[in-house]
């Protein structure tokens, strides 16, 4: 009986995956060593931030019977519309009166409450187009734009652990996205990162988010020296072209006075199957420390995300990294399930949505947010990230 799980032994020498006793080492450097059960971004105003939220309880929008009414009414008028999935936007998506819940928390993702959760979705009574529609349509109503990494049209990417096909497997890229193992601290590319959890794996695969102002303020109590590195210019690979690089740092101070970040580890250590070219100059040891030390901080305040199979999460990318667990999948044959999720990519430039986008990545969105809806493809099907997609 094969299980989906069923892989290779994994090394990693690109630096992408951090050892585990490299991060102890660090920890010990930086004085931390275990986990705060109820992270608080300092900068957050506890009379504004929703209870929920000061409680450690990720916000939650469940859907009622109705709403759920108006998901099939919506899926049904854009089905009959006969429209493109990238033509797929709120004003063909109507929900009359989910909308205006959505927004509560829509219009907070960039100030008080970096991130939430839709629940009460059934992915299993779908068909993966049904799932695709309802899932970019939800997320139309939060995001405006959808994020398409240069040299890659698909916008709908499959995060699941899967391998290569066809003859040329080896040539095939095949990231962390695509493997079941542990992912360290980082960010994608872009403002809101959505996932939809269509299945869990049946061990392991838990998500965690931490605030960047926790992770900074872990890291500014015993070494300052390593907030100024990340405020300091990194060559990140630019995966649109052959050699391409971005000079630029990983941590900014908005004019607000808040912070964000921007840290891909792909986009600096690359990864196993697609190492940093050796045409651009190695990271120097310092920058490596710098970006270890998000994830050990990471670590130290982190707050596992409790998601459910039809939940979808939306959460703030410039303030809240993400990891995950490594994980096993079940199996075909006795009726367990794989972890699988979907992922779009958003940016939200309504007047009451309030971002800042640090001027240092104006030129990166402009990139990943300026294009036509018709150059979107989405890939309804599972398929491999490209490396321009990864993280």
């Amino acid at each position: 009986m094969a299980s989906y799980a069923a892989d290779e032994p994994f090394v990693d020498s690109s630096g992408y995956t951090p050892s585990f006793d490299k991060i102890a080492e660090l920890k010990k450097k930086l004085r931390i060593s275990h986990a705060h059960s109820l992270p608080k971004a300092s900068w957050v105003d506890p009379e504004l931030q929703p209870q929920n939220a000061r409680d450690g309880v990720c916000p939650v929008l469940q859907l009622s019977l109705q709403d759920l009414r108006e998901l099939e009414e919506a899926y049904t008028i854009f089905e009959l519309s006969g429209l493109p999935l990238n033509e797929l936007q709120a004003e063909n998506f109507p929900l009359p009166t989910l909308s205006g819940r959505i927004s509560q928390h829509r219009t907070r993702l960039a100030t008080t409450q970096p991130y939430f959760i839709i629940r009460g979705l059934k992915p299993q009574w779908f068909d993966k187009y049904k799932n695709v529609v309802i899932f970019t349509g939800i997320a139309s109503h939060v995001g405006t734009k959808r994020a398409l990494a240069p040299g890659d049209p698909n916008v709908l990417h499959h995060v699941t652990n899967m391998k290569p096909s066809g003859e040329n497997q080896k040539e095939n890229y095949r990231g962390p996205a695509n493997r079941n193992i542990a992912l360290p601290f980082h960010t994608d590319y872009g403002s809101i990162l959505s996932f939809y959890l269509l299945s869990k794996a049946a061990f392991g695969g838990d998500l965690y988010l931490a605030d960047i102002h926790d992770i900074i303020r872990e890291i500014a109590s015993s070494r300052p020296d390593i907030v100024t590195t990340l405020q300091e210019p990194f060559l990140n690979i630019n995966a649109k072209a052959e050699d391409a690089y971005d000079e630029r740092p990983l941590l900014f101070t908005l004019p607000s006075g808040h912070m964000a970040v921007q840290a891909s580890r792909s986009r600096l250590f690359g990864t196993a199957c697609r190492p940093r070219p050796a045409s651009l100059p190695p990271l120097a040891p310092q920058q490596v420390e710098a970006i270890d030390a998000l994830h050990a901080a990471g670590q130290t305040v982190q707050k596992r995300v409790d998601m459910r199979a039809g939940d979808i999460l939306f959460f703030n990318n410039l303030q809240m990294m993400h990891s995950r667990d490594a994980f096993f999948d079940g199996n075909e044959e006795e009726n367990t399930t794989r972890r699988y999720l979907l992922r779009l990519i958003l940016h939200d430039d309504r007047a009451d949505g309030s971002w800042e986008i640090p001027p240092q990545l104006a030129s990166t969105w402009d990139e990943l947010y300026n294009h036509l809806d018709q150059e979107e493809a989405f890939a309804i099907h599972p398929e491999l990230f490209s490396y321009k997609a990864a993280h």
